[in-house]
């Protein structure tokens, strides 16, 4: 998917019912300036929803001026609730996704106004670097951004609340 930073609409984030809610579990260090656009991580969202159907362990939400406009996710199905919500059993869920526990497979997810991408399962680190290089990746990825991303640091954070 190859998007246009300037055209990009925004998104309607109740559209999905797994979208992190974009002012829970900010990491304050981790805001990043990617060409004109602020990205943000957070560490355990709550779905902006209210929906408990998936744990997002990270997530990056991406902003052009106040305008969320993209948001890139690592979701895992809880098959507890979905076991709950779907009136089946956690047996039949695990059987159907594979596993024992009780989450599916860690992948990968890109959010605009119109598609939830899969991007398949993540197979990289658990540790911050490697979430921050494959969320920032597929968001420069994703908008075609050549220039390094750059950490905002004090001033500019400041700056920006102030704006």
């Amino acid at each position: 998917m190859l998007l246009d930073p300037v055209s990009q609409a925004a998104i309607d984030p109740l559209i999905w019912h797994s979208f992190p809610d974009e002012n829970d579990g900010i990491l304050a260090d981790e805001i990043w300036k990617c060409g004109t656009l602020v990205c943000t991580m957070l560490k355990n969202p709550a779905c902006k929803s209210g929906e408990d159907l998936v744990n997002i362990p990270y997530s990056m939400i991406v902003k052009r001026g106040k305008k969320v406009i993209l948001a890139v996710s690592l979701e895992q199905e809880d098959l507890r609730s979905l076991s709950y919500k779907l009136g089946c059993s956690l047996r039949e869920l695990q059987e159907d996704y594979q596993t024992k526990g009780y989450f599916s497979e860690l992948h990968g997810y890109v959010y605009t106004n119109e598609v939830r991408e899969d991007l398949g399962p993540y197979e990289g680190g658990m540790d911050m670097q490697s979430i921050r290089i494959f969320l920032l990746e597929t968001v420069c990825d994703t908008f075609d951004i050549l220039s390094e991303p750059v950490q905002l640091q004090g001033e500019d954070k400041v700056a920006r609340k102030t704006h």
